[in-house]
């Protein structure tokens, strides 16, 4: 992949038109792209994940699609991205809860490597316990040494083409391992609560300045340490 891919696949999202089918998945070929930058990387995923093309229906009517039900939003420093997968409309706090959450790191060599993969305990998003969360990174790395990259953009490319989170995982998972990974992170999970730790706690999240971004937000009630496990790293934006 070359710039004249990353611009050409700019140039279309910002029409109304349907992406052109392309061989093999253009966020994965974002990835691999170095110099492309994690800001960059992060603002066309999110691009791909809201773009809704006008289409003509059986009537000859133009037709808009709707948007998803999720959101995929991002925040991104030079070394680490993090893609935080929540409903499309906030609660009525104005925050959002998270039903996945991906951070990725840039190592020396430019390559994307994974750092945590969590989801909530009903990835559908539709029982009560949707943000108690596992985390999958470890069994994702040890069933695909070398290729998480892979299949990260294979989750988030599901997304884009309207699977819930658990669609995305089952659809990006080539190895038929998704079951045994949620099964092998939620018995650990379940372990860390045997010993008397505290359940692993995900920040809720706001709208950052800029749009598609996300900044983590700590109720006023919470003390800090209550609040600090497991959140995504916050890049504060500043006017």
């Amino acid at each position: 992949m070359n710039v004249k891919f990353v611009d050409g696949l700019v140039e279309q999202l910002k029409g109304q038109t349907p992406l052109p089918e392309q061989d093999g998945n253009p966020i994965y070929k974002l990835m691999q792209e170095k110099d492309l930058g994690n800001t960059k990387l992060a603002k066309i995923v999110r691009d791909i994940h809201e773009h809704r093309p006008v289409t003509e229906d059986r009537y000859g009517e133009a037709k808009q699609e709707p948007e998803k039900d999720i959101r995929v939003m991002t925040d991104a420093t030079p070394n680490i991205v993090t893609f935080a997968v929540t409903g499309r409309k906030p609660d009525a706090d104005g925050t959002y809860g998270i039903l996945a959450r991906v951070s990725m790191t840039r190592g020396a060599d430019g390559k994307l490597s994974l750092d945590d993969f969590h989801t909530s305990l009903d990835p559908t998003g539709y029982e009560n316990n949707s943000h108690q969360y596992v985390n999958l990174a470890e069994g994702i790395s040890k069933a695909y040494k070398g290729a998480t990259d892979h299949f990260v953009a294979n989750f988030l490319q599901g997304l884009s083409k309207g699977d819930d989170v658990w669609g995305a995982l089952s659809n990006a998972d080539y190895s038929g391992k998704i079951d045994n990974i949620f099964d092998g992170a939620r018995k650990e999970e379940q372990s860390r609560l045997d010993a008397g730790e505290k359940p692993i706690s995900l920040r809720k999240i706001v709208d950052g300045r800029i749009p598609g971004t996300f900044e983590g937000y700590a109720p006023e009630n919470k003390t800090s340490a209550e609040t600090r496990s497991n959140y995504a790293p916050i890049v504060r934006h500043k006017n």
